[in-house]
């Protein structure tokens, strides 16, 4: 070994391959070398940033999966444009979805055989048209869920405030929140993205009835009532499960009839999305294909003459046994109809990419498969890049320095694609990859820079 050489720390010094080498390629060497630190550096500053900026790698690994299979137990009804023009022309783009459009889904529903109807609309004030609702759901032999939300109260209460279904609809109608969970904004977009969803939550809740100031005399005032989401009620009452458990402190999903969660039932459930708006398997009905095949038993109905449904075999195999969740996609009523930012509009994350109907539909969908999202975080992950950034140290006197970021790289997009695999094969098994990563690449830049500065210190 040349004296020059010997003076070099032990993993800088040159593999005998290296010595024996034309003095030539050293340079093109160099060259590729330098390229892919650049590369590896590149790499480490965007992986830092999508975690710094809340990014996750589920949101990868959901974008890159695509769709996913589904239970084969959920079935969508769209209100859309057409529908609502259908029901009236003269107004096709009510704020408050008509009472009876939704009374005449429900109908056709009950003649189709469907088990469970959601109604992802909000049933808490009096509208026209509440009677007929009121009557179609107390003659549904399943159940109907009407959507509840929960505002935010004065912080000193601590608690959010549920307002529940108008009285209007009594016992007829089971209540459940449709809120979803909104994250911050992502990095630098005013978008907010929804990647779990409350199951239970505890909100303060008025019982009252009539009309003020009459309500308040002898209303009740529940301060700690655990309210349930209008998916888990949904999926309990298809898993046959005892509905009245639900507002029960410490419930389990076992004690609903459902497949265990990874998280308690009172904690944030992180979706696992089953695929991108008009691309996932679970089946869509138009409601206006329902509006064409109710036409003329409601005009029967108008004249008060009862005509059996008549329902199309292609729509019976979709909604027959099946949880069938209603709601508006046309993006005007219902605030805006709830269209959210998924991890599908991955890069950006910024575009709302998918209908609030259609999240509920997959959060239900995946509560009655048990196919929920589990992740695998924390001090194993650390533990997995302390190991590989030691291998990148200890592997430098084996190998060239051009061939030792090309295999530091390699191994790189051999964890991405081990991680999106994983997910893929397990459908939610999601490892968080960003602190390998890190460790991996980081700890090539460094020993790249250490070297530099050990040269530099050697010329000069």
């Amino acid at each position: 070994m040349s004296a020059p050489e010997a003076s070099r720390p032990w993993w800088r010094r040159a593999s005998p391959d290296e010595e024996c080498q034309e003095p030539g390629s050293h340079l093109v060497r160099a060259m590729a070398y330098e390229t892919m630190v650049v590369a590896a550096t590149a790499i480490a500053a965007a992986v830092l940033l999508f975690v710094l900026s809340r990014g996750q790698f589920e949101d990868l690994y959901v974008a890159l999966r695509g769709p996913a299979p589904a239970s084969g137990q959920v079935t969508l009804v769209t209100i859309g444009d057409e529908a609502l023009y259908l029901y009236d022309p003269a107004d096709p783009r009510p704020e408050v979805t008509p009472r009876p459009l939704l009374a005449s889904l429900v109908r056709f529903l009950d003649a189709a055989g469907a088990e469970v109807v959601v109604l992802d609309v909000l049933l808490d004030q009096a509208a026209p048209g509440d009677a007929a609702l009121v009557q179609a759901a107390a003659d549904f032999p399943g159940v109907v869920v009407g959507a509840e939300r929960f505002v935010s109260s004065e912080p000193s209460s601590g608690l959010d405030f549920l307002p529940g279904l108008h009285p209007v609809f009594g016992e007829h109608i089971v209540g459940g929140f449709a809120n979803l969970q909104i994250e911050q904004p992502w990095l630098f977009s005013e978008a907010q993205l929804v990647r779990s969803t409350p199951l239970l939550h505890q909100v303060s809740r008025a019982r009252m009835s009539g009309a003020f100031p009459g309500n308040l005399v002898g209303a009740e005032q529940d301060e700690s009532w655990q309210a349930a989401s209008m998916a888990l009620v949904a999926a309990t009452a298809k898993a046959g499960g005892p509905l009245g458990q639900l507002h029960q402190p410490g419930v389990q999903a076992a004690d609903l009839g459902l497949p265990r969660t990874p998280v308690p039932l009172a904690e944030r459930l992180v979706i696992n999305f089953r695929g991108p708006e008009g691309a996932d398997p679970i089946p869509t009905v138009r409601a206006a294909s329902i509006l064409r095949a109710m036409a003329q038993v409601e005009l029967a109905r108008s004249l008060d003459i009862e005509m059996q449904v008549s329902v199309p075999e292609e729509l019976r195999q979709a909604l027959q046994g099946r949880v069938v969740v209603v709601g508006r996609v046309d993006g005007v009523g219902e605030r805006g109809a709830d269209r959210f930012v998924t991890p599908y509009s991955w890069p950006l994350l910024a575009e709302h990419d998918m209908a609030g109907v259609r999240v509920q539909a997959q959060i239900i969908d995946t509560l009655l498969s048990g196919r929920h999202m589990r992740s695998v975080s924390g001090w194993p992950m650390w533990l997995v890049g302390l190991g590989l950034a030691v291998g990148v140290v200890l592997s430098r006197r084996q190998l060239r320095d051009d061939l030792h970021a090309l295999a530091t790289l390699t191994l790189a997009l051999v964890l991405c694609g081990l991680g999106t695999l994983t997910f893929k094969l397990t459908d939610g098994l999601a490892l968080d990859l960003g602190p390998p990563l890190a460790g991996l690449l980081l700890t090539l830049v460094g020993v790249h820079v250490w070297v530099w500065a050990v040269d530099e210190a050697g010329r000069t």
